[in-house]
C-alpha cells in the first residue's frame, strides 16, 4: 500500500473539504483512495468550467443522492441560454440539502430569476450570495411565497434587481439573519431595515436615503455619495462604523459619532468633499482614515490604533493625544515624484502631530533633491517615527540626495528597506557617510539582509568603519537599526 492510501477516506474527505474545489481536484491523483473521497467532496466549486462538465457532475451528485454542503456557481454564460440548467443544477443542491449557495454572474446582466423563496422554503440554508440575478419575478401578492427561514444566517445580494418591498419581504422571512450585504441594487430607494432581532454586521452602499432600525447591529459599513442621508438613530450598540462618501458634513459625522452608543472603531475613506473634525469621542478606540483630503482636528483621547492611508501628506492636529495608543501607522503612495518640498511638508507632518510607530512609503521613481531647500526647513522640530519602510518600485539611477531628504523628513529608529541591491548600497552609503561625518547625527547603524530560502535574518558586519557584503545580494529585503 502507498503512503497516499495510508489515511482512512473520512480522514483524507476531511482534509479535501479544507482545500478549495480546484485544489481538492488536483489531489484525486495521488491514489484510488483519493479518487473516492474526492467524487462525493461535499463542497463543490464551478468557475470557468464547461457546461458539460458541471451538468455531468451534478447528475452524478443527483443520481448518488450525494450530500451537497456547499454550491458556488460563476455564470459566464449568458444566462438565458443555460437558465433551465441552472434550473437543473440548483433543484438538484436544493434536493442534496445545500447550506451554503453562492450564484455569481460574472457576465454583469440581471437576467436569470433565482427561485429564492423556494430555498428560503427548505429551511436549511445557513448563507445565501447572490451577484447579478432579479428577483422582482416573484408576485408579492401571492401569499404562497411569504415563508419564514429559521436558518439563514448569512445573506449577501450585489447587483441584484429588487425593490424595497421585496427586500423587506426577504427579511421578514428570515429573521435570524447575522450578516446582510447589499451592495449596487440601484432599484432600492428609500431603505427602512427593521425587525431584525439578531443581525450583528451590515454592509450597504446606496445613494438614496436609508433608515436602519436595528439595536443588536454591531458593525456598520456604508457608502455612499452623501452621508447626510445615513439614519441609525435606533442602533444603540454600534461598535464598529466604516463610512465612504464623496461628500461629508462634519456636524452630521460628529451628530453620528457622538451617541449614547460605544464606538470604539470608526473608518473614514475616500472623502473628498468637505472639511470634518473628529470630536468627542471618548469611547473611540481605533480610528482609520483612508484617501481623505480635508482632515481637521481629532479628539479622541482613548485612541489605541490610529491609521492614515492615501496619495497626499495628511495635517493632522490632535486636541490631546492618546496616553493608550500603542500603533500609529501612516501609509502613503504619492502619485507624482517627490521633491524638497514634499520632504518638508512631511517633515512639518510628522513633527507636528503625535508619535508615529510605523511609516510607509511606496515610491514609483525618484529624483535628486536640492538639499539647499531642506536646510531652509531645519528649525522644524524633530520628527517621530519609530519605524520606517520604504519601498521603491522601478530604482533606477543615482540617488544619494534622496536618501538625505528621507532620512531628514523622518529620523527612523528602524529603517526597513525592499528593493534593489543597487539601491541598498546607495542607501547604505549615505548612511556610513553619516555616522563618519564629524559632527554628524548619526551615532551607530546596525545592518541586516534577509535570506528569503532561509526565511530569516543575517547581520552584515562592519570592518574597520566600512561594511563589507561578500557577495552581490539579489535578496529585496534589507533592515537598519539606526541611533541617532
Amino acid at each position: 500500500m502507498g503512503t497516499a492510501d495510508m489515511l482512512p477516506v473520512c480522514l483524507i474527505r476531511k482534509i479535501l473539504c479544507y482545500l478549495s474545489y480546484r485544489e481538492a481536484s488536483r489531489m484525486r491523483i495521488l491514489s484510488k483512495t483519493w479518487l473516492l473521497a474526492w467524487l462525493d467532496l461535499p463542497n463543490l466549486e464551478f468557475s470557468g468550467k464547461s457546461i458539460a462538465i458541471v451538468d455531468n457532475i451534478m447528475e452524478r451528485y443527483r443520481d448518488g443522492n450525494i450530500p451537497i454542503d456547499k454550491f458556488e456557481f460563476d455564470n459566464s454564460k449568458k444566462p438565458d441560454r443555460i437558465s433551465a440548467l441552472i434550473d437543473k443544477w440548483l433543484g438538484i443542491a436544493l434536493q442534496n440539502g445545500v447550506r451554503h449557495l453562492v450564484y455569481r454572474d460574472v457576465t454583469h446582466s440581471k437576467i436569470y430569476p433565482f427561485p429564492i423563496f423556494k430555498f428560503l422554503e427548505a429551511n436549511f440554508l445557513g448563507e445565501l450570495v447572490l451577484m447579478g440575478c432579479d428577483l422582482m419575478h416573484v408576485s408579492l401578492s401571492n401569499t404562497s411565497n411569504v415563508v419564514i427561514c429559521h436558518s439563514l444566517r448569512k445573506l449577501s445580494l450585489s447587483r441584484v434587481r429588487l425593490d424595497k418591498n421585496m427586500l423587506q419581504t426577504i427579511l421578514t422571512s428570515c429573521p435570524f439573519i447575522v450578516d446582510l450585504i447589499i451592495r449596487n441594487c440601484t432599484r432600492l430607494k428609500n431603505v427602512e431595515l427593521r425587525n431584525l432581532p439578531k443581525i450583528k454586521s451590515l454592509a450597504i452602499d446606496i445613494d438614496h436615503p436609508i433608515k436602519i432600525e436595528a439595536p443588536t447591529l454591531e458593525h456598520l459599513y456604508y457608502s455612499s455619495f452623501c452621508l447626510n442621508k445615513l439614519n441609525i438613530d435606533k442602533c444603540k450598540n454600534l461598535k464598529s462604523l466604516e463610512i465612504s462618501c464623496t461628500k461629508i458634513s462634519d456636524i452630521y459625522l460628529n451628530r453620528l459619532i457622538f451617541r449614547p452608543y460605544c464606538l470604539e472603531k470608526l473608518v473614514l475613506a475616500n472623502i473628498s468633499l468637505g472639511r470634518f473634525n473628529v470630536c468627542r469621542s471618548r469611547s473611540l478606540k481605533v480610528l482609520k482614515i483612508h484617501n481623505c483630503k480635508k482632515i481637521g482636528a481629532i479628539y479622541a483621547p482613548n485612541l489605541v490604533l490610529l491609521e492614515y492611508k492615501g496619495h497626499d501628506i495628511p495635517q493632522l492636529k490632535f486636541a490631546q493625544e492618546s496616553r493608550q495608543l500603542k500603533q500609529s501607522q501612516m501609509i502613503l503612495y504619492p502619485l507624482f515624484n517627490v521633491d524638497a518640498a514634499w520632504f518638508c511638508q512631511l517633515r512639518q507632518s510628522l513633527s507636528d502631530s503625535i508619535s508615529w510607530s510605523q511609516v510607509t512609503i511606496y515610491f514609483h521613481k525618484y529624483e535628486e533633491i536640492n538639499m539647499n531647500d531642506l536646510q531652509l526647513h531645519c528649525r522644524d522640530a524633530i520628527p517621530k517615527v519609530d519605524v520606517l519602510d520604504a519601498n521603491f518600485l522601478r530604482p533606477t539611477g543615482e540617488c544619494s540626495t534622496f536618501v538625505d531628504a528621507l532620512l531628514w523628513s523622518c529620523r527612523p529608529r528602524k529603517f526597513n528597506l525592499q528593493s534593489t541591491s543597487e539601491m541598498f548600497t546607495c542607501f547604505m552609503d549615505r548612511l556610513m557617510h553619516m555616522k563618519n561625518e564629524r559632527h554628524g547625527q548619526l551615532k551607530e547603524v546596525k545592518v541586516y539582509k534577509f535570506d528569503q530560502r532561509n526565511q530569516s535574518w543575517h547581520p552584515v558586519e562592519h570592518k574597520r568603519g566600512e561594511l563589507s557584503i561578500r557577495t552581490v545580494s539579489t535578496l529585496e529585503k534589507y533592515f537598519f537599526l539606526l541611533d541617532w
